[in-house]
């Protein structure tokens, strides 16, 4: 893509809390603490976009590492994207061992992406009169909800959780014409379609820190099977496999190190938007959105992080990232060799602030990559 065409994302953040907010480090006991995040931006793709973020964290003491996070998010653009998403986190249900996570979303996009799928060459110029080639209106939402209960938990309050999962999710490309990539390959779930998946797994915690970790490890294995039998339109499996590590060390200053593993695994009748794909601020940073779409994925992330600069006044910190990400797509019955003859890799730094609460952190990566790069601002760490 022509980089002159890009145009840097300028967020103007506004950030307003309850007057109950309490000091950087420590949480009184049932306390309630707000983060709000309106938004106004620019991009060339997207246009004008309008939005907002709120966070509410619900601390007592006796429940770790809260007693639930709640988290709403909006997002408004001149140029046909709207999202909404509502998300709760609460451990200990009904006074209970069991962590439920929900989360229910929908959105509309005018300009949604699709550049094929085993697309590993360079990207051909979109045709000179098909502007939107690799481009595709589309409307989703879904439903996700995931328990987990430890099985067990040792001295260091490390511990080992099962995981159940329901997933639901709804996804149609609309009003597209016969001239564009997605209506040219049509790919599974070209007519649009939902899957239903149910699912299990387990989950190792063993970081200091869900928000900010400094030291630790952390792992969470699942698999997910959608059937016709129960509702879904695809028979589909699905194995994820995430595995990060925190090292910290000091020079001048602590450095934390991190580094993550993710793997994604797909089979049967897989929709479009079921596949695996790199290419966003979550996976490599420096492509363009699903820049890389085919039935398995499997990234490295690498980062150095570390906290520059503290106002205890204003109950603040600001802080910086240099990060490396290596991955690559591939199809099912992909030699090994095949694979690692052709990794993909980007680079980037970036940089973070944390305001009222050592849990509510904004970042804002910028990722290169030998095709394109990306500004990428949102809030926490990728893991």
């Amino acid at each position: 893509m022509d980089l002159s065409k890009k145009v840097f994302l300028i967020l103007f953040c506004l950030l307003g809390y309850l007057p109950s907010v309490h000091a950087q480090y420590e949480h009184v006991p049932d306390s309630l603490e707000l983060a709000f995040l309106p938004a106004l931006a620019f991009n060339s793709d997207l246009g004008l976009i309008a939005g907002g973020l709120i966070n509410w964290y619900h601390y007592k003491d006796e429940v770790k590492p809260y007693y639930s996070y709640t988290n709403i998010a909006g997002v408004f653009s001149t140029r046909g994207l709207a999202s909404f998403e509502i998300s709760r986190n609460k451990p200990n249900v009904f006074g209970t061992k069991f962590r439920i996570y929900t989360s229910i979303y929908a959105s509309r996009f005018f300009e949604d992406a699709y550049l094929g799928i085993g697309n590993y060459g360079k990207l051909p110029e979109a045709p000179a009169n098909t502007p939107n080639y690799y481009e595709f209106q589309s409307f989703s939402m879904g439903l996700t909800a995931r328990a987990r209960y430890p099985l067990f938990v040792n001295v260091k309050e490390q511990q080992l959780d099962v995981l159940a999962i329901i997933n639901f999710d709804y996804e149609t490309p609309w009003d597209n014409g016969s001239s564009r990539l997605l209506s040219i390959d049509r790919p599974t779930g070209f007519d649009g379609g939902r899957t239903f998946m149910f699912g299990a797994g387990l989950v190792w915690e063993a970081r200091n820190s869900e928000f900010n970790p400094t030291r630790g490890t952390y792992l969470n294995t699942s698999i997910e099977q959608g059937s016709k039998i129960w509702g879904s339109n695809f028979n589909t499996f699905v194995w994820k496999h995430e595995m990060s590590h925190y090292l910290t060390f000091h020079i001048i200053r602590d450095i934390t190190f991190a580094n993550r593993v993710y793997l994604k695994h797909t089979s049967g009748e897989v929709p479009y938007w079921k596949l695996s794909y790199l290419g966003d601020e979550e996976t490599l940073r420096g492509y363009q959105s699903k820049r890389f779409l085919d039935d398995n994925a499997f990234v490295l992330n690498n980062e150095l992080r570390t906290w520059l600069f503290e106002i205890p006044s204003l109950e603040m910190r600001l802080g910086g990232t240099l990060f490396f990400d290596i991955g690559r797509t591939f199809a099912n019955g992909t030699s090994f060799d095949t694979i690692t003859n052709d990794l993909k890799y980007t680079f980037g730094l970036g940089g973070t602030a944390s305001f009222f609460t050592p849990d509510f952190i904004i970042r804002t990566d910028v990722g290169f990559s030998e095709e394109d790069f990306g500004v990428y601002i949102t809030t926490g760490y990728l893991f």
